[in-house]
């Protein structure tokens, strides 16, 4: 090829290639976009001191990308998980027969559960665990600033739940109340004449041995929140009959003792 050719060639490439720098050059020094989800788990870590966060995002292609914020390993109110911890010691008793699942709530605590629309002798055990039993859930009123300050014994929060009527008669819809598992707490202290916090500990904490699981005792401020089990993830190891899961920021997934 003549010299001058080649020239004219090697210009025209050189000035394609420059002409792609041009192009490319803003995209890779332009400043990256925040990513909304990690702004807000860092949010609830930073802002609302949660010990941790984590989030699994799947995009529209199925592609999947795990968040995390926060520390390794720490304490957390476990909070609604605690129902299964309720649920497993009532059907104990009911494998004892100390308690039918069909029994109506008043043979455990006549006269307790009443109000409008509310009749604990057409409330059964069964429904209370399924969440069919119709009863107002206390959440309604503003507890959680409540129990944020101080302790309430059960029989303060259902007095608080039952200031509202029926959410529908027993056994002929579904919906998701707190009060049903505090009035569950409430069968199981009577029958067994324990707190619930100790018949959980002695029937399903201490069999397992979930070292650092525990039911915080009324003024134990150490994670702000309602009385309900805690769970650490310090332990790397697990029964193979844990009864819940909790995950760590590196770990997702792993069970806790």
């Amino acid at each position: 090829m003549p010299q001058q050719a080649r020239r004219g060639t090697f210009l025209r490439v050189a000035t394609a290639a420059a002409a792609i720098t041009a192009l490319l050059a803003p995209a890779a020094t332009a400043a990256p976009r925040p990513d909304a989800v990690r702004q807000g788990l860092n949010a609830l870590v930073r802002t609302d001191h949660l010990p941790g966060a984590l989030a699994t995002v799947t995009d529209r292609d199925g592609r999947t990308r795990t968040y995390t914020a926060g520390a390794e390993d720490g304490q957390v109110r476990i909070g609604s998980n605690t129902k299964t911890f309720t649920a497993v010691v009532v059907l104990q008793l009911v494998g004892e027969g100390r308690i039918g699942l069909d029994t109506p709530v008043d043979t455990h605590l006549p006269g307790l559960v009443r109000g409008e629309g509310i009749d604990g002798r057409h409330i059964t055990v069964r429904q209370l665990l399924q969440h069919t039993s119709g009863l107002p859930d206390y959440e309604a009123d503003d507890t959680d600033a409540i129990l944020g300050r101080r302790y309430l014994e059960p029989r303060d929060i259902l007095d608080t739940a039952l200031r509202h009527k029926a959410a529908f008669p027993p056994g002929t819809s579904w919906a998701y109340s707190n009060t049903n598992y505090v009035v569950a707490g409430l069968i199981v202290q009577k029958v067994t004449g324990r707190p619930l916090a100790e018949e959980i500990d002695r029937r399903v904490i201490r069999p397992l041995g979930l070292r650092h699981t525990y039911f915080p005792a009324p003024g134990d401020t150490n994670n702000p929140g309602t009385p309900l089990l805690r769970a650490t993830t310090r332990t790397r190891r697990a029964p193979r009959a844990a009864t819940f899961t909790t995950s760590t920021p590196q770990r997702p997934g792993r069970r806790a003792r």
